[in-house]
């Protein structure tokens, strides 16, 4: 498990993260992989619109799910399988490998010399000490000499079985992997200890470990929570990949994911039916294309593999390729060389190109792509049969927290599991990120039950829909609740985004001012997104490889926060959907007292939540673009319980309130607007509250539009002779860096200042930039709406 180098490394323009050497490439990493560090590969055929190419504390035990009282899962009777697999096998046969005699090795540098973009080049120069001779041979020493380890003894030869990793930085992680592995009885399971302090969790939670051979390399890390930019990175990955070799010496057959994984269902029937079946090695992928990818016809080919989600089988052929990974990662002293990466290198040594060779033949084309006939390749010199796993059924941190592909196409059957990839909100101390994903996401169960049951905590809230914008119509009058994906319509999704923006960033601002006033855990209304976030280009103000998904999309907190703010800064709040968790006790979803905020006049404003004159209606709609109109989140309505005018101060907050002070929920209908909270007592404590949350409220992203660069010419794109390609984004979209356009005064965060020109031909500047923090407390008290004799 690792975070996301997108925030870790400013994302300002300083440094490219992405390898826009082909922009089909553009965005193929995921939080472990930034870029793909591979010599370039000769082009796939470009996607359209495509640029063209250049030449926290410990939780309570008691969260814990028991132990099943069935040891493993009853395995189908023989004959049924044989049965079944017989079936699948008269559709398809095994192709013969192919010829590697003409085949050069694909090249495993990039020289100083040689004619590559100098970023790439940097990046193979970076160095880092391979692995001590003393730390090779413990890495060489195996934990099975003909007998079955007891910390191993509950699986048998030939079981598949569950396995992940942790340290104890990960520990909430591992917890809440081993839940899901009880709950779905997931058994044999077993968690590899990389530290003694992990192990004495795991040995408490009566979990089936023991301390990995190798783990010595990883103490003096420096670091609590590696992440993928830590020089420990690259040594835990040569533990892991000797432990996986110890496995397969036992004839199991390890099911890996990292503990950042949820698994929803059991995948073992999906992963032994038809042609999965004959795979050597089933793996993830980094691919955000789930159209392309159920076309299962090599449209992901570019997109690295992520061995987050990897099966493997114990044949001859998977132990070889298990030797030459390890040896790989071990040895290597190229600094980004960790598991992953080396992976990738040598499943595509030996191929042509990106795409592999197939190891099948399906008699009836049409059943390609369907369950039990996805493609199966040679790769490693055709040594391995490679499986790739779906991206919408094993989900990436895009295809199910930013498509919700799950969500929108249910048709198209529930994930077995997700890895969190592709965010940005971990930093060195902890995955804050991937917890928020998955907590917002519902599928989080390591915190303890006072997170939910707590007596003592009150909460405060917006109902979705009253920090929601109801937009005008689209161009030409249409009716447009999403956004599609036409030339034009990244710029009614940028316009939508930052205005979207604006209302909730206010909202949640006044939702912690009250908070802190009222003694109240404040609950996060659901962001809605109109464009994606990525430090690349964006096509239809959505993610290269993801141009079609549906916007607006109910957006990860790190995609408009800068999250580990908010656990720095202490402030107390709960994810958006709180209310509707199971977990919450009923006494405290059905108190809830409902404060009714008096409408600034004049305002021009219209929410989700209003009606067609600006009324506020009877339901709070959550949001989700096929649900069905009505339907209440929570259960708010017309009638209030308590008025305020706008403009209230905390002295009328608190004489108002204070009849109710004992009551779970307070619910205000309105927070959207500058000078609808004057602030606090005086001016020290508006100062104070505004130096708090400054952190947490600011957001820096640009949004890069591929439409008018293309309109404009596309400058710096290498396609002119001697004109060289510019990797740095916002530099190739507007002439200059960021960072110098935010010092010249020419970026006003949140504001539509560049593409709002009537001819596109004539941009200097093809992005905007987000976001804009709302007017701060101390200067809203003072100003003209504010102007309540109680306020001082």
């Amino acid at each position: 498990m690792s975070s996301s180098s997108s925030s870790s490394s400013g994302g300002h323009g300083e440094k490219r993260l992405v390898n826009e050497n082909e922009d089909r490439e553009a965005f193929e990493s995921s939080d472990e992989e930034p870029v793909d560090p591979s010599p370039p590969i000769p082009p796939e055929p470009m996607m359209m619109m495509m640029p063209p190419p250049p030449l926290p504390p410990p939780l309570a035990e008691k969260t814990l799910s028991p132990p099943p009282s069935v040891e493993r899962q009853q395995q189908p009777e023989e004959g049924k399988e044989k049965e079944e697999r017989d079936e699948y096998e008269k559709k398809y046969t095994i192709l013969p490998k192919p010829d590697q005699s003409n085949i050069p090795l694909n090249a495993q540098e990039v020289r100083s010399d040689s004619n590559h973009p100098q970023w790439m080049k940097d990046m193979w120069a970076q160095q880092t000490k391979a692995l001590t001779e003393e730390a090779k041979k413990e890495l060489e020493r195996k934990i099975y000499e003909g007998a079955i380890p007891p910390e191993l003894s509950h699986a048998k030869p030939g079981d598949a079985i569950f396995v992940t990793f942790a340290t104890h930085s990960v520990r909430d992680f591992a917890k809440n992997w081993v839940n899901a592995a009880r709950r779905l009885k997931l058994e044999p399971h077993f968690v590899g200890a990389l530290d003694e302090k992990m192990l004495e969790d795991l040995k408490s939670w009566n979990v089936p470990s023991m301390l990995l051979t190798g783990n010595s390399v990883l103490a003096n890390r420096g670091v609590q929570f590696i992440t993928a930019g830590s020089a420990a990175f690259k040594k835990m990955g040569t533990v892991k990949t000797k432990f996986v070799q110890d496995l397969l010496d036992m004839n199991l057959n390890p099911i890996l994911s990292d503990a950042d994984v949820a698994w929803m269902r059991d995948p073992r029937a999906y992963f032994n039916k038809g042609t999965y079946g004959k795979a050597d090695i089933l793996v993830s992928t980094d691919c955000i294309d789930v159209p392309g990818d159920k076309d299962d016809s090599n449209k992901c080919a570019h997109v690295n593999f992520n061995t987050g989600i990897l099966h493997i089988r114990a044949t001859e052929e998977s132990k070889n390729f298990l030797q030459a990974w390890k040896t790989k990662v071990a040895t290597s002293t190229i600094a980004w060389m960790r598991d992953q990466p080396a992976f990738n290198l040598l499943m595509h040594e030996g191929v042509r190109g990106h795409a592999l060779e197939n190891a099948i033949k399906l008699k009836d084309m049409a059943d390609r792509g369907k369950e039990g006939f996805r493609m199966v390749y040679y790769a490693a010199n055709a040594t391995v049969k490679l499986g790739v796993l779906p991206n919408w059924l094993f989900g990436n941190g895009h295809s199910y927290f930013v498509q919700w592909h799950h969500k929108q196409f249910p048709e198209d059957g529930e994930p077995y599991a997700v890895h969190t990839t592709y965010q940005y909100g971990d930093d060195g101390q902890y995955a804050w990120g991937k917890r928020e994903r998955m907590r917002q996401a519902g599928i989080w169960t390591a915190d303890d039950r006072e997170y939910y049951e707590d007596a003592h905590t009150k909460y405060l809230v917006v109902p979705d829909v009253f920090a929601q914008v109801k937009h005008a119509n689209g161009p030409g009058g249409a009716k447009m609740k999403t956004v599609g994906y036409g030339n034009g319509d990244y710029r009614v999704a940028i316009e939508r985004h930052f205005a979207e923006d604006k209302v909730r960033r206010e909202t949640v601002r006044n939702l912690l001012a009250l908070g802190k006033l009222l003694n109240r855990t404040i609950i996060l209304p659901e962001p809605r997104c109109y464009c994606d976030k990525i430090w690349n280009n964006l096509n239809a103000c959505r993610a290269p490889g993801a141009e079609k998904f549906v916007l607006p999309y109910s957006c990860p907190m790190d995609h408009i926060y800068d999250l580990p703010s908010w656990f720095r800064s202490g402030l107390k709040f709960r994810e958006p959907g709180f209310l509707a968790d199971s977990r919450v006790p009923d006494s405290v979803r059905n108190d809830i007292i409902r404060v009714n905020v008096e409408r600034r006049r004049n305002s021009q404003l219209v929410l989700e939540g209003d009606g067609a004159g600006g009324e506020k209606t009877t339901t709070t709609n959550s949001f989700d673009i096929g649900e069905e109109e009505g339907k209440s989140s929570s259960s708010s309505s017309s009638s209030s319980d308590v008025q305020l005018p706008f403009g209230f101060t905390a002295a009328m907050a608190e004489e108002a309130l204070k009849p109710f002070s004992s009551h779970a929920v307070l619910e205000f209908d309105y927070l959207a607007e500058e000078g609808v909270f004057c602030g606090f007592h005086g001016k020290e404590e508006n100062h104070d509250f505004d130096a708090s949350v400054q952190g947490a409220l600011s957001h820096y992203q640009y949004y890069c539009f591929t439409e008018p660069w293309l309109a404009s010419n596309a400058p710096r794109s290498g396609r002119r002779p001697n004109e060289p390609y510019e990797p740095q984004v916002v530099k190739r979209h507007c002439g200059e860096m960021d960072t110098s356009m935010r010092a010249s005064g020419k970026v006003h965060l949140g504001v539509i200042e560049h593409i709002n020109k009537k001819e596109e031909q004539n941009l200097k500047c093809t992005c905007e930039f987000g976001f804009g923090v709302p007017t701060a407390l101390e200067t809203v008290a003072k100003g003209p709406m504010c102007t309540h004799e109680s306020h001082s």
